[in-house]
């Protein structure tokens, strides 16, 4: 997934303060994150790009997005640019500490979509941790305690800045590529759930006990057409389901389904993601708490054959037609 010969630029670790009363580390996050350019240059920087001709010959990015979307990732911190030329003057992107640590989350996404995401224009390959030799499916598991995460285990509630007007990324809808000029790697899908303000944080409500319109609404201080957009493109994706209430038939809520909270591991690397790098100066948007074990939730990624932590350098791609694949187990 990453490249062992990519160099560390000199960057500290520290995390980047936000403004009073602004947008919080969730909507910074998302902000950067739902955008599907954005994530793919990530992802090709994870494999070694890092000119700006490395992306153009890489994929159907115009030269207009990659300059704004590496300009962008630079001002976050993701990317940093290097000059290494004089004259003329020559530079590079090269991937911050921060910008490495996006890494989960892609894996999250890829396992998310290889496993339940049925479009036939993209073939995702299957993982292979090198580490045991095994292909694997990524395990959300509590870095505290080691056991594999549940959505009904974690004790969530609204952090200082986690009011709902702060979670929302400031543009009400990313660009989105036109269809001859898109990544071939981003899936319709996901990007319906991240890529769009109302979306994230419909999910994000929903992960939190959310279930009528009416509290959607409430919530989210969205207009009624924006909510019932949202709800009705989540159930057609499979991921909400709509049921009647158990007071009135004619009552209806959503429901998270097999497939939504299947999308749990991405919501919560991003969210984690978003606290260790962009701090709000009063507190977390979020507070979670693992409650089998009682820690302050943080979460990582192990391995499904061999239990042990996965790292981007142990993860590799397997492709159906590689003549190197074994036989899957069984």
């Amino acid at each position: 997934m990453t490249s062992g010969n990519q160099r560390t630029p000199d960057v500290g670790d520290a995390a980047t303060p936000l403004e009073p009363d602004g947008p919080n580390s969730i909507a910074v996050a998302n902000g950067l994150l739902g955008d599907e350019w954005s994530l793919w240059i990530i992802r090709m920087a994870l494999r070694g790009a890092t000119h700006y001709t490395d992306w153009l010959k890489l994929g159907p990015i115009p030269g207009t997005a990659l300059t704004t979307r590496l300009a962008t990732l630079v001002q976050a911190g993701v990317l940093v640019k290097h000059r290494y030329h004089e004259r003329p003057a020559r530079y590079e992107y090269l991937l911050t500490t921060r910008g490495r640590q996006v890494w989960p989350i892609l894996i999250a996404m890829w396992a998310w979509e290889r496993s339940w995401v049925r479009d036939e224009t993209v073939v995702l390959p299957r993982m292979r941790h090198t580490t045991c030799g095994s292909f694997t499916e990524p395990v959300l598991t509590c870095d505290s305690c080691r056991r594999a995460i549940r959505w009904r285990e974690i004790d969530g509630r609204i952090g200082p800045s986690g009011d709902w007007s702060r979670n929302l990324p400031i543009t009400a809808r990313r660009q989105r590529s036109r269809s001859d000029k898109r990544p071939s790697e981003v899936v319709d899908e996901t990007m319906e759930l991240i890529g769009n303000r109302w979306s994230i944080a419909i999910l994000g409500a929903s992960f939190l006990g959310v279930k009528r319109f009416n509290d959607f609404q409430r919530r989210l201080s969205a207009s009624p057409t924006i909510i019932a957009d949202r709800l009705q493109a989540f159930c057609e994706l499979g991921v909400l389901d709509q049921v009647p209430t158990a007071e009135r038939a004619d009552w209806m809520e959503y429901r998270l389904t097999s497939k939504g909270l299947a999308f749990l591991p991405v919501v919560l690397l991003v969210i984690q993601w978003g606290h260790r790098w962009f701090v709000a100066p009063d507190g977390p948007a979020l507070i979670m708490q693992h409650t089998v074990c009682e820690s302050p939730l943080h979460v990582i990624l192990t391995c499904s054959a061999c239990h042990e932590p996965l790292r981007g350098h142990t993860i590799e791609a397997v492709h159906a037609d590689d003549p190197g694949t074994p036989a899957p187990p069984g």
